[in-house]
């Protein structure tokens, strides 16, 4: 009889949502458990190693990080403590997987890189979108050539926040800002599905109160293919995302970053008001027509349990049980290039204040 597989053992810095999100979609992998858990508070650290199925929990963070049963730590923590919490992990020996946006400026990111080259332990930005089933089937069509040559990509992401001034989505102290949080997604998955380096960008932005962005646009020009990005706390968007070549489109649907279902328009037909990232499909009329059978439409499904960051968690063990030091899928190059994107953007005085 063939041997049990090993298990794999993560560790797991921070107990919100995400951090809760992430442990309970571990459960969709038999190999994977959760060993350790680091929180600030020994009573919420305590809880969350409870419902875990007696993980063990640190308040300490170097004691977290010399636990011998830890192969890969997950950060989950404020944006502003990526980079620091992230290289001690590494000068540790463990593997990371980092949530976006891997951290608050270029430099950080690029301080993240080299501190996982100097200990050749993994390293990656949780951009789990890059992972899910539906992006990477939509990949493989646009590099056979489904819809010709790449022309451009169309997409936005937007979320209504209210604006408060102790929220993690407004505080530059923790990262706060609209590029931080949602614009990423939006430039990460367009950096990876036109497969260039950006060779122009530029764009535009409106600040609140606390000097982060409100709202921003971006246009990147990769080579020939155009990008027009849209990200923003001040409404909820259509969020969706459509990549348009020669013979035709495919569109993301919403919610793009979560995407269980993707459309091929052929012909023509790309050029319809209903096929772009900015078409109204959120009301019913958008709802029954996105059900009808349309000639030059193709549906493609990829329905999946839990939340969705399975796929980059397994992406990670393999990595590291390879000995992989970066991921082909999502390599730290292209997280540190999309904050420099966005640093060139809100680099310019903004528009005006919210």
């Amino acid at each position: 009889m063939a041997s049990k597989k090993r298990s794999f053992s993560w560790g797991i810095i921070g107990t919100g949502t995400i951090a809760r999100q992430f442990a309970a979609d571990l459960r969709e992998l038999p190999q994977a458990r959760i060993a350790a858990v680091c929180s600030r508070s020994p009573k919420t650290g305590g809880t969350f190693a409870e419902k875990t199925g007696g993980a063990k929990s640190y308040v300490d963070l170097d004691a977290f990080l010399t636990d011998p049963a830890i192969e890969a730590v997950y950060i989950a923590t404020p944006n502003a403590l990526h980079a620091t919490q992230a290289v001690a992990a590494l000068k540790a020996g463990k593997a990371v997987l980092i949530e976006k946006p891997v951290a608050t400026s270029s430099r950080d990111a690029q301080a993240i890189a080299d501190a996982a080259e100097r200990s050749r332990c993994f390293a990656m930005e949780a951009m789990w979108s890059r992972f899910l089933p539906a992006v990477q089937a939509a990949r493989a069509l646009l590099r056979e050539g489904a819809i010709g040559d790449v022309t451009g990509i169309e997409g936005e992401l937007a979320y209504r926040q209210d604006e408060q001034l102790r929220s993690r989505f407004f505080d530059p102290a923790l990262g706060g800002g609209a590029s931080l949080d949602l614009g990423v997604y939006l430039l990460s998955l367009a950096t990876d599905l036109l497969g260039d380096s950006p060779t122009a960008i530029s764009g535009r932005w409106r600040a609140v109160g606390t000097g982060v962005d409100m709202r921003a646009e971006y246009h990147v020009e990769f080579g020939t293919a155009k990008a027009a990005l849209f990200c923003g706390f001040d409404r909820n968007g259509r969020n969706a995302l459509t990549v348009y070549g020669t013979k035709g489109a495919i569109r993301l649907n919403a919610p793009f970053i979560k995407a269980q279902s993707f459309s091929v328009y052929s012909g023509a037909l790309r050029d319809l008001p209903l096929v772009g990232s900015a078409a109204d499909v959120t009301g019913h009329a958008g709802k029954v027509l996105s059900r009808l059978p349309v000639p030059g439409r193709r549906v493609k499904r990829f329905a999946f349990p839990g939340g969705g960051l399975q796929f980059e968690a397994k992406a990670v063990m393999e990595a590291v049980r390879s000995g992989a030091v970066q991921s082909d899928v999502m390599p730290l190059a292209q997280s540190v290039a999309v904050l420099r994107m966005i640093e060139k953007v809100l680099g310019r005085p903004p528009e005006n204040r919210s």
